[in-house]
């Protein structure tokens, strides 16, 4: 459904009942469009959700002689990269976690995200019983090898690889828990 120029310009001039108008007119199609490429309804929700906060915040700024639903739309397709870029985000800190020496982190907000999961992270290895906190910040964060893990902790090799994959394990379970807003 389109929306009449004149309705859109009296919501250019903040006028609450042309946004509810526009709000009642979009937001479904929205929400599929969303959903059809993100596959995920709560996510489809925020899109839908960012996609009209921001166009009340910059409403100010539109020009009522460009195609109303073209700007919409791409406001959803940007949201919609938002949401797929945080989606990688998370995962590569998850990944990097994981791995013996993480790889740096390059922009500015990416950086943020990166370090609020991070923390999140350290305070999951704190919460570990104390042997396999010892075992994973021996492997992952200085390097050891099991080997010396087992010799430095005077445990055996296969019980340092049984307190490695409780803690892999434990981590995975722990972050797929957080989902940083944006």
């Amino acid at each position: 459904m389109a929306i009449k120029s004149k309705t859109v310009r009296r919501f250019i001039k903040g006028d609450q009942c042309a946004f509810e108008q526009i709000y009642y007119a979009y937001s479904k199609k929205l929400y599929h469009f969303g959903l059809g490429l993100l596959k995920d309804p709560n996510n489809a929700s925020e899109m839908v959700q960012d996609v009209f906060v921001t166009l009340w915040e910059k409403r100010e700024h539109i020009n009522p002689e460009l195609n109303f639903d073209n700007y919409l739309l791409t406001m959803a397709y940007n949201s919609i990269r938002k949401i797929f870029r945080k989606r990688s985000i998370e995962q590569k800190v998850k990944n990097n976690l994981l791995k013996e020496k993480p790889e740096p982190v390059k922009n500015t907000e990416n950086s943020v995200i990166y370090n609020d999961y991070y923390s999140l992270a350290q305070t999951s290895i704190e919460k570990m019983p104390p042997k396999r906190k010892a075992v994973y910040k021996l492997s992952r964060q200085e390097g050891m090898s099991n080997k010396e893990i087992a010799k430095k902790l005077d445990i055996s090799k296969r019980t340092v690889e049984a307190h490695l994959a409780e803690a892999l394990s434990y981590l995975k379970k722990e972050m797929a828990k957080y989902s940083l807003p944006f």
